[in-house]
């Protein structure tokens, strides 16, 4: 798939969502401006293991909610978002520390 620049969110979106991404892609999309993008990055199964770390950093409670949710989130990511400042965030890290990682 050729993916050119995205002007608008909702082509991110569209886009973020495509079952035929290279890893290439989905790295590209999950740096992308808009947090409804990167969530949905965060959240799928063959997202990069290297984006799903950097996505670990993201400012939107959006993205480390969808990042909690998937699977493969590396346990450092989830353990360093055990601490972070947004309760809500730092609860569902630590649920998911409590059943996923035993």
């Amino acid at each position: 798939m050729n993916m050119s620049p995205m002007r608008t969110s909702a082509e991110g979106v569209t886009a973020a969502d495509a079952t035929d991404l290279a890893p290439e892609e989905l790295l590209r999309l999950a740096v992308h401006r808009d947090p409804q993008v990167r969530a949905r990055i965060a959240a799928r199964a063959d997202t990069p293991a290297g984006a799903l770390i950097s996505l670990g950093y993201d400012s939107s409670p959006h993205v480390l909610t969808a990042l909690l949710s998937n699977p493969r989130t590396p346990s450092s990511v989830v353990r360093r978002l055990s601490d972070h400042r947004d309760d809500a965030i730092a609860e569902a890290a630590v649920q998911r520390l409590r059943n996923g990682y035993r």
